[in-house]
């Protein structure tokens, strides 16, 4: 019988929202803390559990606190987060268009 939440899983979920929030692929995550593919895979799956080094390789390229990637399910997710993967071209857009305008019509 299980007594807590499964802490491997929890970790490689953690890992993968992170990842796919930051728009990184698993071999540019894997750069990033100088690991392979598989090894990021391997983890994101659950099935690896690692070491104090790679785990804060992980939260520097995932630019998070290594506590953060060990919040279970009930724990709300990071809505500006979410914000910012959504709509983040967008914002990109629009600030480069007020820029812009400044640029050619309020600084002269």
């Amino acid at each position: 019988m299980k007594n807590g939440p499964d802490i491997q899983k929890t970790l490689g979920k953690n890992i993968r929202i992170r990842r796919k929030r930051m728009r990184l692929s698993q071999e540019k995550l894997g750069e990033m803390a100088d690991v392979s593919r598989n090894c990021i895979s391997d983890l994101e799956a659950g099935n690896n559990f690692i070491g104090s080094d790679l785990l804060a390789r992980l939260a520097i390229a995932l630019k998070t606190e290594v506590y953060e990637l060990f919040k279970p399910d009930n724990v709300l997710p990071d809505k500006s987060a979410d914000i910012i993967a959504k709509y983040g071209d967008q914002v990109k857009e629009a600030v480069e268009k007020v820029g812009n305008y400044y640029m050619e019509n309020v600084k002269k």
